[in-house]
């Protein structure tokens, strides 16, 4: 069965949501606007280039550096990495675990019929720490595996570095496909990612907008690897007008007409979540959580006093509040809980809420 965040099948009104990973600070208004220039031009009663060529353009404008002909727009990061999966038919599939769609991947295994493994990340102290040198021994023992790895990690906000991911691609190369799934790099202020790099043909990157510009219900995302080989399969699979095209049509305005404010929009959102999360990290762990290291827009937490799933109920019901159970993720248990980095007056009335619910409150 499915499990992720979000408040859409919440039956109450006026939830404070933190259980999904969206830019805090909302829609830029540049991408707002188009969004609603498109609607009114009606583009949605035509059907989009399903080759988005001038998407791929757009994009590769947007990061710089990039070959437009090795993109592939997707419909969110989601579909991204169900593409590369099913397109590269590996008969191993290696997850760096704990990580998003862990139940997800395991379903698409079983689908499939591929062996599914979970090379877990190691929490000491603090930190979630990724064996490099281990996950390589395991990727060489496996017949034709593909490793799929988020950076930074959901939900653990690991960041592992990027020479460790081109070392492990160089170690593999001919032997294993590495997924990197790179949906919360523009949200963190220490990870560039491997956009603009030189990457070696067995690396396949995912973004998606829907995080950073916090527009998940419009769902746009791409993949990008220097693969002929993997491009050509990826997208002879993907579905033809993926990408729907009012987003398409907003998305190749704004990335090239509004570059400029876009990127200072972003650097301004990194500020600001670092800041929010030093915060709320010291202000939970004064209450007695264990608040693991992030490098993203979001913190695990650990509470042995209470479970997740009561938890989740009990700030439902006491304070509107929806926060993310993290049991579904491999290698997590029903005492940890996942929650967004947002606004400061948000995120104090989750310290609150979460106050009532310590040992020392009953």
């Amino acid at each position: 069965m499915r499990y992720h965040g979000g408040s859409g099948r919440v039956k109450q009104k006026g939830v404070l949501d933190f259980s999904i990973n969206t830019n805090p600070l909302g829609v830029p208004i540049e991408l707002e606007n188009a969004i609603a220039e498109c609607s009114a031009k009606e583009v949605y009663s035509r059907y989009p280039d399903y080759d988005y060529i001038e998407l791929k353009r757009a994009i590769a404008y947007f990061y710089e550096n990039i070959d437009y002909n090795n993109i592939i727009p997707c419909n969110g990061a989601a579909e991204a990495l169900n593409l590369a999966i099913l397109s590269l038919k590996p008969k191993t599939l290696i997850i760096v675990s704990p990580n998003y769609g862990d139940l997800d991947y395991e379903l698409l295994c079983r689908s499939l019929g591929i062996k599914c493994i979970h090379y877990e990340m190691m929490p000491i102290g603090e930190r979630f720490i990724l064996d490099i040198e281990g996950l390589i021994s395991e990727a060489r023992s496996k017949p034709k595996p593909t490793i799929v790895l988020s950076n930074p990690n959901n939900p653990t906000g690991t960041v592992i570095p990027v020479k460790d991911i081109e070392d492990t691609a160089r170690e593999l190369r001919g032997k294993a496909f590495i997924v990197v799934d790179e949906a919360y790099a523009e949200l963190s202020s220490s990870y560039t990612g491997l956009l603009g790099r030189y990457l070696d043909e067995n690396i396949v990157v995912v973004r998606t907008f829907t995080k950073v510009f916090s527009i998940p219900g419009l769902r746009i995302g791409f993949l990008y690897t220097e693969s002929k080989k993997a491009l050509e399969k990826i997208d002879g699979i993907r579905q033809p007008w993926n990408v729907n095209a009012i987003i398409e049509c907003a998305l190749k305005k704004t990335l090239t007409s509004y570059r400029e404010s876009l990127w200072k929009y972003i650097k301004g959102s990194q500020a600001f979540i670092a800041l929010q999360r030093v915060e709320l990290t010291e202000k939970l762990r004064h209450l007695g959580y264990r608040v693991y290291e992030s490098n993203a827009n979001f913190l695990l937490l650990e509470h042995e006093w209470i479970d997740s799933i009561e938890l989740y109920n009990m700030l439902l019901r006491r304070n509107r509040i929806i926060v993310r159970p993290a049991h579904t993720f491999h290698g997590l248990t029903r005492h940890h809980t996942r929650v967004a980095v947002r606004r400061k007056w948000e995120n104090e009335l989750l310290v609150k809420a979460l106050a009532e619910t310590t040992p020392s409150n009953g």
